[in-house]
């Protein structure tokens, strides 16, 4: 097998998958799983339609005399099926059901073919769509408000328009001590409205009104959100499978006005993109932001809520700690929500340090949440280069030289172990392939870089200028790949300045949670070295 990018996380050789009922293939668990823990499935009818799969747009199933092949460009991957795999995964060129899936590969159960499809679900080489809801389940909607009555009123006002049974759903409201109380703004609301005279905070809010709700599944959102018509429609569904117990949309920024509005609206933290996927402590989305997020409600009593000592951080400490349990997240994207931003600057900066003060706390809570920094080699050669060349001329592109003969080496290697496969590409295209790994490599080290490097980065290039030109280009790839990614409604100076003016505000306060919790882990990742 031939992998890269970060959309695949998938290592190691040719994969096939036998005969037998149970597929072979050796595949990279979820770290941070115990096992163990069951939920009980909502108690619904059976779907109208039960979950189908479907492969990735992005890749092709090729059947030849061996068996077959499971390939893609983008990223570089190439696994090697047999036959019984090949048919199964050709089938899933059209959205399949367990059951039709079983009926076209003789010798396979319906157990086996799941296990195998979850596997691959894993490694997002597959699309889930989740089975129809034959009868939607109660929910109890939970909005803690500390103020804001008007926004509040807002976000009630939303949430009883969703297209939802309003039988099947009830809205708690619980008034944290506002001043003055949100009573006379929501007195006309059909809603519970909880009030509590001294401010407990929005975790031990959101854990009062859980244990007073009736509904089996908990949603919560934050009072400056607004729902949109099919929010919960959109997600519930996903909570179809026993071992889910959480689920998380996306969260969507209003129309951008002004400079900080619109960075916020591209680069907020609470919006974890386009990409469904699983929730895991090191994955490409590693927690749910609780201003949109589906609890099972057994499951967030049975775990004890939300911690009420954090302010900040709590909705990370929830979601790693429940599937620190054995529980399974996923975020899907078509469940929205819009979010008032923190779009002055001084709130703005304040509500960037308050997230990097968090991280200390809960990679000390977590340590399967530390983080992984990945060093590439090819990238890093360059980067010397820059540094080297004003001090030895033509000399300082030695490592330079390096670098392109391991890519050479590299290059050479991927087209053999493709040929191995049975797959023929032109050297160009495996050469473009391969380049785009590369960069996505470097883009990756340059946002940890400036996410928790910058400023002592700067004050190193400040006192040695002949770093400074490699310093400056570390730190620019990432925030010029994401202006061109992102295509925000700011020039692309100004989202620089912003971008780098965040991390700053992160930056301080990840150094002063690293000193209230005198620890220095987030500031040591775990380093792993690429090609």
């Amino acid at each position: 097998m031939l992998s890269g990018g970060t959309s695949c996380v998938l290592r190691g050789g040719v994969a096939t998958m036998a005969p037998a009922t149970q597929p072979s293939v050796k595949w990279a668990e979820r770290r941070g799983d115990t096992g163990g823990a069951a939920i009980a499935s909502l108690p619904t009818p059976p779907p109208a339609q039960p979950a189908r799969y479907a492969l990735q747009p992005n890749l092709s199933v090729v059947a030849d005399e061996r068996g077959g092949l499971l390939l893609c460009l983008r990223p570089l991957l190439a696994l090697r099926l047999n036959r019984q795999a090949t048919t199964l995964l050709g089938a899933l060129r059209q959205p399949r059901g367990v059951a039709e899936l079983a009926a076209s590969v003789p010798g396979m159960t319906p157990a086996a073919i799941t296990a195998f499809l979850d596997r691959l679900l894993r490694h997002r080489l597959l699309i889930r769509h989740p089975a129809e809801v034959a009868v939607w389940p109660t929910v109890s909607i939970i909005v803690p408000a500390h103020g804001r009555a008007e926004a509040t009123r807002r976000c009630v006002r939303s949430l009883l328009t969703l297209d939802y049974p309003a039988d099947r759903r009830e809205i708690i409201v619980v008034d944290d001590a506002s001043t003055p109380p949100l009573a006379e703004a929501l007195h006309d609301l059909p809603i519970r409205l909880l009030r509590q005279e001294r401010n407990i905070g929005q975790s031990a809010a959101r854990n009062l009104a859980a244990t007073m709700a009736s509904g089996t599944v908990l949603a919560f959102i934050d009072n400056d959100c607004v729902a949109e018509p099919d929010w919960l429609r959109g997600l519930l569904p996903y909570l179809d499978g026993p071992s889910v117990a959480m689920i998380g949309g996306r969260v969507v920024a209003p129309p951008a006005r002004g400079a900080v509005a619109a960075f916020e609206a591209v680069r907020s933290p609470l919006d974890m993109g386009a990409t469904e996927t699983e929730v895991t402590p090191n994955a490409a989305v590693s927690y749910l932001p609780t201003c949109n997020l589906l609890v099972r409600r057994d499951v967030l009593l049975a775990h004890g809520g939300f911690d009420a000592t954090l302010r900040v951080g709590e909705d990370v400490d929830f979601i790693w700690r429940t599937l620190r349990n054995g529980h399974r997240a996923w975020y899907v994207p078509a469940g929205r929500v819009v979010h008032d931003h923190r779009v002055r600057w001084g709130d703005w900066l304040r509500r960037r340090a308050d997230y990097g003060s968090s991280e200390a706390d809960l990679q000390q809570r977590y340590p399967e949440g530390r983080r992984v920094m990945h060093l590439p080699r090819v990238g890093l050669l360059l980067l010397l280069s820059v540094m080297l060349t004003p001090w030895f001329g033509f000399w300082g592109l030695g490592p330079a030289a390096v670098a392109l003969g391991l890519f050479s080496a590299e290059l050479t290697k991927k087209q053999r172990e493709l040929r191995r496969v049975g797959v023929t590409l032109s050297i160009g295209r495996v050469a473009v392939a391969l380049g785009r790994e590369h960069a996505a490599a470097l883009y990756h080290l340059s946002a940890n870089a400036v996410r928790y490097y910058s400023l002592p980065l700067l004050v190193i290039g400040g006192i040695q200028p002949s770093g400074l030109p490699a310093i400056l280009l570390l730190l620019i790839v990432a925030p010029l790949a994401d202006h061109r990614r992102l295509r925000p409604q700011l020039s692309l100076l100004v989202f620089i300045g912003l971008y780098g003016l965040e991390l700053a505000a992160y930056q301080v306060g990840l150094w002063r949670g690293c000193r209230q919790r005198r620890i220095l882990r987030p500031l040591l990742p775990r380093l792993i070295w690429r090609r």
